[in-house]
């Protein structure tokens, strides 16, 4: 496994209203689409699998739990809760919740094919942030250009150039 921040998942909304509504992932030089649904679906369990991790190390350090006991514990936990056992999806990624007992720390077990990865809980918490922006992006841009297409007048050239325009916008509002 790679350090946390090093597995960061990007995403870009696609906007082909001949498509399916999908986003475009890239992990470690791969690339995928995913549909937005799915999307979405694993944005909500990014956020649920931290705080999983998180409740994992807040038992094992508050209650003076092994890590294998504690682990044991929040498993039986979600599921009973939950009734799942499996977290994101085959067309985007696999999450496990997991922690650093070294550390104390809460950390998410990221997997997709023969990659693996981990990310801190609160790096999974903002991916999942741009993940749901992502999903939200590409149903509005997909939106907008079958508008700008019906409506005629800007040509396939113009319509790429606003939405490259539009990201630069979103960019430079996601960096501050």
């Amino acid at each position: 496994m790679s350090s946390p921040s090093a597995d960061i998942i990007t995403i870009v909304p696609g906007r082909d209203p001949d498509d399916p509504t999908s986003c475009l992932l890239s992990w470690r030089g791969q690339d995928w689409t995913a549909a937005v649904e799915h999307v979405r679906a694993t944005a909500v369990d990014l956020f649920t699998v931290a705080t999983w991790a998180d409740v994992m190390m807040h038992v094992t350090t508050k209650l003076c739990l092994d890590p294998h006991t504690a682990g044991q514990f929040t498993g039986d936990l979600i599921v009973s809760q939950t009734g799942r056992k499996a977290w994101g999806s085959e067309h985007t990624v696999s999450l496990l919740p997991v922690g650093s007992s070294k550390d104390r720390q809460g950390l998410v077990l990221i997997r997709r094919g023969r990659l693996k990865g981990v990310v801190d809980t609160a790096e999974a918490r903002q991916m999942g942030l741009a993940w749901l922006t992502a999903s939200e992006a590409a149903e509005s841009d997909q939106l907008v250009t079958e508008a700008l297409r019906a409506a005629g007048g800007l040509t396939p050239e113009r319509i790429d150039g606003l939405f490259a325009y539009l990201r630069e916008l979103r960019s430079k509002a996601d960096h501050g």
